[in-house]
């Protein structure tokens, strides 16, 4: 059987008719033993009752009509055989047909196809000389039917028990295999419909099945993470491609335009078509920007593991790379001594905070202010600000405030994204201290 309940059904008979044969065996055995006992004892008592009866034959003759004798040996349903040397002298009873006398002793012999018990003892007189020998025999068949009725019965109460207790073993089976069943119906429900946010139920049942219920519960975990990861990236991609397309048609198109007219008008003045090739390396730079933030963010919705940030250091580093790139901006860090830990993902942490620094020294006066503190990292300007009207929509994808200064519109959607990612909200108000606009970002606890 293929089952899990039909072999423990099958395994479990098995067991069973061996404990069963095992155990009949012994009876069967034990039960012999004492017949065969009980028969002993009664032919050494008829032989010890017949022993005077016996030398007085020998000496005097057999008594006629000795009732005595006769009500011992129909009492004990045996028969007596007296013998002198090689010649009988009386047989009474039924005794087994004629052989030679067997020496003395209690054995089972087998004479004209039936089976007796045979006492031979040897008559303790002197005169005698050691020559009678008294020989007490009865016949097995009784013995033997009641030994054969015994086993029938022993056969006939095995194969109930057997088939009672094959039948309580697939009951009893069913029972303890219900939780699995259960379990197995749910995982059939889940994979039909590929549905890996629910669990199967890791209560019920024993507790080698609950455990087989957390592990499978644990699987369903590392699957659906694995899925989420693979949608997070599947979507990440498709948006990455849609963006793209969308974003990358406008300087495309320009620069196709721009090439084209100096390829079909060389007589173009060389001033002019200096200002037309810087107009097509302008929308060639504003395509790797826009390269470049696509890939941030396709690689940011990914969301890939995370770790043990220390985001002082990591902040210090970005203000290092800052004040190289814009060597005129005034930078006032405001940073612990020591570490600051975050569990996350160091290059979107990192993104998160170039941008924040890049948009400040970009679009303020000239002074930055960064100050990390635990749970929450600020980073203000004294540019002009942002309207409050538009203090949410700058967070979109490709919103720029003012079309005339550089960038791609990406640079705070990447904030926004890795902040979400992060578990932390991102606040844009008027800096108190410098008057611009002041960005906070703080993480939940």
């Amino acid at each position: 059987m293929r089952s899990l309940r039909g072999r423990l059904t099958v395994g479990l008979t098995a067991l069973l008719a061996g404990v069963l044969v095992g155990t009949g065996v012994l009876v069967a055995r034990d039960q012999d033993r004492a017949e065969l006992e009980v028969l002993d004892d009664r032919l050494r008592r008829t032989a010890e009752l017949s022993t005077p009866t016996a030398l007085t034959a020998i000496q005097e003759g057999l008594p006629q009509g000795d009732r005595r004798l006769d009500a011992v040996l129909d009492a004990t349903d045996s028969a007596l055989r007296l013998v002198v040397g090689s010649g009988q002298v009386f047989a009474i009873g039924e005794p087994p047909p004629a052989h030679r006398t067997a020496p003395p002793g209690m054995r089972t012999v087998t004479l004209g196809g039936r089976r007796y018990r045979v006492l031979t003892s040897t008559l303790d007189e002197p005169s005698l000389g050691g020559l009678a020998r008294l020989e007490t025999s009865t016949s097995l068949r009784a013995y033997e039917r009641r030994r054969s009725r015994l086993r029938r019965r022993l056969v006939v109460f095995g194969a109930l028990a057997l088939a009672v207790g094959a039948a309580g073993v697939w009951l009893a089976s069913g029972l303890v295999l219900r939780p699995l069943a259960r379990l197995r119906a749910t995982t059939a429900s889940i994979a039909g419909d590929e549905d890996l946010g629910r669990r199967v139920p890791d209560d019920d049942g024993p507790s080698e099945l609950r455990a087989l219920a957390r592990s499978f519960n644990a699987m369903l975990a590392r699957l659906g993470r694995s899925s989420s990861d693979r949608e997070r990236a599947l979507e990440a991609t498709r948006r990455f491609a849609a963006d793209a397309g969308h974003e990358l048609r406008t300087p495309l198109t320009s620069m196709q335009a721009t090439l084209s007219s100096v390829v079909r008008h060389p007589e173009l003045p060389d001033e002019r078509r200096t200002r037309m090739l810087a107009g097509a390396l302008e929308q060639q730079a504003r395509m790797v920007a826009l390269l470049d933030g696509l890939q941030a963010l396709a690689r940011g919705d990914a969301a890939p593991a995370a770790s043990d940030v220390d985001l002082a250091e990591l902040v210090d580093g970005a203000l290092a790379a800052a004040a190289e790139r814009h060597p005129d901006v005034r930078w006032r860090p405001e940073l612990p001594e020591g570490a600051v830990v975050l569990r996350g993902w160091a290059p979107g942490l990192r993104s998160l905070v170039d941008n924040l620094v890049e948009n400040a020294a970009r679009h303020g006066g000239g002074t930055v202010r960064v100050a990390l503190a635990e749970g929450a990292l600020v980073v203000e300007d004294d540019g002009p600000g942002i309207a409050e009207a538009d203090r949410e929509r700058v967070f979109g994808p490709f919103t720029r405030l003012d079309p005339d200064r550089p960038g791609s519109g990406l640079g705070l959607a990447l904030v926004a994204q890795q902040a979400d990612h992060h578990g932390a909200t991102v606040e844009l108000d008027a800096s108190p201290q410098l008057g611009g606009a002041r960005f906070t970002v703080r993480w939940r606890t």
